[in-house]
């Protein structure tokens, strides 16, 4: 009788209400497993015989980064069948990581999967404690195998920008309601279809966006397929479903029996369910029998669908089938199998993906200011998305402690900045210093908010993000004088503050027009800062730059050098899966976009630089370059830093090229080969007119 009724956005509260509503000893989070898998193993074993890491790493880099590889595949041949030979420590390395491969290398708690019992857990399971968790001593296919039943929570962030898209939206259209917005809504298809997919759940990566513009999905279905497609082994497919889905003509199927299964997706193999139709109508199976391909379909077990291969040829060419057409199809069914999406999963995600883009096209505002407060603890995901809100004509306005809120919000036809956001300033604090505003009015000066927000516990790191940030510019101080005095400004003892509760001062039977006033906080006459130095306290304040950026006057050269933006690199590596292994944003598998060889061009800003000495004595540096976008570590190793290091300093804007470099378990980097020093847009054009 599992009846819950509604989808929550965090785990956590999900696991909280199945515990309370069936009891602590009742449920419990199912444990995983990490397997040694061939590179881990080497790694692994390297380290544990005190071998160096640049020995192992050349061993592990030749082992290829293929599904399903073992060492013993590797060994068929190449460099690392030679260096087994030849080297009598790289024998023993791989000999002893091949007796290791694919035994239980860690346990940990499944991200998402809770099993629910109708006795207690121990009745049924050995419980272990994990992390503070309680966790099952089983793994979830055994657990499936036991008959108990187990749910998967998703964590699902879009959820919770969902619905603070929404609360924004009916404080002025009280009626408004998602769910019964048109599903066919022509303006969010058409937004779809140029690729205006920033922020859109599991469409804005660079290579969904590419593939959605040629598609140019027209329903709810071409966006089922098209998330559906974009995935590693059904991707191979994507030009021809492009193709026949733009010309009837182009649509070909090994044997006319596929067409009514395979018309809806152009003749291609997109879904699990498609391959489960498959088996029924072609190969004459029972639905039973189907559900048991399905299953090893989504779990991926290779041996259960090899042990079909004859059943299906044979079934098939009962059906009428011709014998190599069976074999072909089943082929093309083992290949599909690996990366297979079930249309029920891509139909839910595709209807998220719809009312994402919909609130993007058609209240962007408030769209985009619960986007950015869904990533105010990511620097580099607040830059890329106020840098889409900058090309949709969206200003977002700097923090104001008299108009800003925690969270950002709508303002006008703009957005403010959050408070939260800023480094240092927790939550609770800002949502006090607000309580006080509401309750009492905006705040006059800073001798005012200085006397108000005492009670809060503000301290004075606090307060001094509070004023870099620009935060208190609209309280008529500059910065300059607020940094000048704002380590003693909560230590000054105002009258108001300095009565204890339950106390009478010497002042409080006077009347109130005879109370001494409290002095007034003095501030020196000194001239504010430059525009560059209030942009660095900015970014030291709350990661980013929020009055402009550094790269605002260097914009000549960088059009003409159209670098490739560092956000779409780290995209196209990042791992943000759920528990079944669907990415969230869908940005994995942009991989396809660049690879561990490609070249690039990128311009940004020097934010840190660490020089490091290499084994022969000699320089090379560390570099983080942050554009608009976000941010990337550069290696300039000696010869190139020996060149280009002199203008590599603080906050300096320069364009480098060099090649992407992917190591397993690190941060996706640039090994630079060259540097360029670019010039202000002022001076080029100084020196343009000279020329003249």
């Amino acid at each position: 009788d599992f009846d819950i009724d509604f989808c929550y956005d965090r785990r956590d509260e999900a696991i909280s209400y199945v515990r309370e509503k069936y009891g602590e000893d009742h449920t419990a989070q199912i444990v995983t497993f990490g397997t040694l898998a061939a590179r881990a193993a080497v790694r692994d074993v390297g380290r544990a015989l005190g071998m160096s890491y640049s020995d192992v790493d050349a061993v592990a880099k030749q082992i290829p980064q293929e599904l399903g590889m073992s060492l013993e595949k590797a060994m068929r041949g190449g460099e690392l069948k030679e260096m087994y030979d030849s080297d009598a420590d790289v024998r023993k390395l791989i000999d002893t990581a091949a007796a290791l491969e694919g035994m239980p290398r860690h346990a940990s708690t499944h991200a998402a999967g809770v099993v629910i019992t109708e006795n207690p857990l121990t009745t049924y399971v050995p419980i272990a404690v994990n992390n503070g968790v309680y966790v099952t001593q089983f793994d979830m296919d055994t657990i499936a195998e036991l008959g108990l039943l187990k749910f998967d929570f998703l964590a699902l962030r879009y959820l919770t920008i969902i619905n603070n898209a929404e609360l924004q939206i009916r404080e002025n259209n009280p009626e408004f309601d998602l769910i019964k917005v048109d599903i066919n809504d022509r303006a969010t298809y058409d937004a779809i279809s140029r690729g205006k997919c920033d922020g859109v759940f599991q469409l804005e990566s660079a290579g969904m966006r590419q593939m959605l513009t040629q598609l140019k999905p027209r329903c709810l279905d071409d966006i089922i397929a098209a998330i559906a497609l974009y995935r590693p082994g059904p991707m191979d497919s994507i030009p021809k479903y492009i193709e026949a889905r733009h010309d009837k003509s182009k649509i070909h199927y090994c044997t006319p029996k596929l067409a009514p299964i395979l018309d809806v997706t152009y003749g291609c193999i997109v879904y699990q369910e498609q391959v489960m139709q498959i088996f029924r109508e072609i190969a004459g199976y029972s639905f039973g029998h189907a559900d048991v391909v399905r299953r090893a379909i989504s779990k991926k077990k290779q041996s259960v669908l090899d042990g079909e291969r004859q059943a299906f040829i044979d079934g098939a060419v009962k059906q009428g089938v011709a014998e190599e057409e069976a074999v072909a199809l089943f082929e093309d069914i083992v290949s599909f199998a690996n990366y297979a999406f079930n249309k029920s999963h891509a139909a839910a995600y595709a209807v998220l993906s719809f009312r994402t883009a919909y609130l993007k096209t058609h209240y962007p505002r408030e769209y985009a200011s619960a986007l950015l407060t869904s990533v105010m603890s990511s620097t580099d995901k607040l830059s890329e998305y106020i840098a889409d809100c900058a090309k949709q004509n969206i200003p977002v306005l700097p923090p104001d402690i008299n108009k800003s809120r925690g969270d950002f919000r709508v303002e006008g036809d703009c957005i403010r900045f959050g408070l939260t956001a800023l480094k240092s300033i927790g939550g609770s604090l800002i949502a006090r210093i607000v309580e006080e505003r509401n309750r009492n009015g905006e705040f006059i000066d800073v001798d005012d908010f200085i006397e108000r927000v005492r009670e809060t516990d503000i301290n004075k790191r606090q307060l001094e993000t509070l004023i870099k940030s620009g935060a208190l510019d609209s309280l008529g101080v500059r910065r300059s004088q607020l940094m000048a005095v704002y380590e003693s400004l909560l230590d000054k003892k105002l009258i108001s503050s300095s009565v204890v509760d339950g106390q009478i001062g010497m002042f409080d039977i006077a009347p109130k027009a005879e109370l001494p006033k409290a002095e007034r906080i003095a501030f020196p006459d000194i001239p504010e800062f430059s525009a560059r130095k209030k942009l660095s306290m900015e970014k030291e304040s709350c990661g980013l730059y929020l009055t402009g950026h550094v790269l605002d006057d260097y914009t000549i050269h960088t059009e003409k050098l159209k670098p490739t933006k560092i956000s779409d690199i780290r995209a196209a590596f990042s791992d943000e899966q759920d528990s079944d292994g669907f990415e969230e944003s869908n940005s994995s598998t942009a991989k396809a976009d660049f690879d561990g060889k490609t070249r690039v061009t990128l311009v940004g800003a020097v934010s840190k630089r660490t020089n490091k000495n290499t084994k022969s004595g000699e320089q090379m540096a560390f570099v983080m370059l942050e554009d608009r976008t976000s941010s990337i570590e550069l290696l300039i190793f000696p010869k190139v830093l020996a060149k280009f290091g002199h203008l590599l300093t603080y906050d300096s804007v320069i364009a480098v090229s060099g090649n992407i470099s992917v190591r397993e378990d690190e941060d996706v980097k640039i090994l630079v080969d060259r540097i360029i020093g670019l010039v202000a847009d002022s001076q080029t054009e100084e020196l343009e007119n000279a020329e003249t």
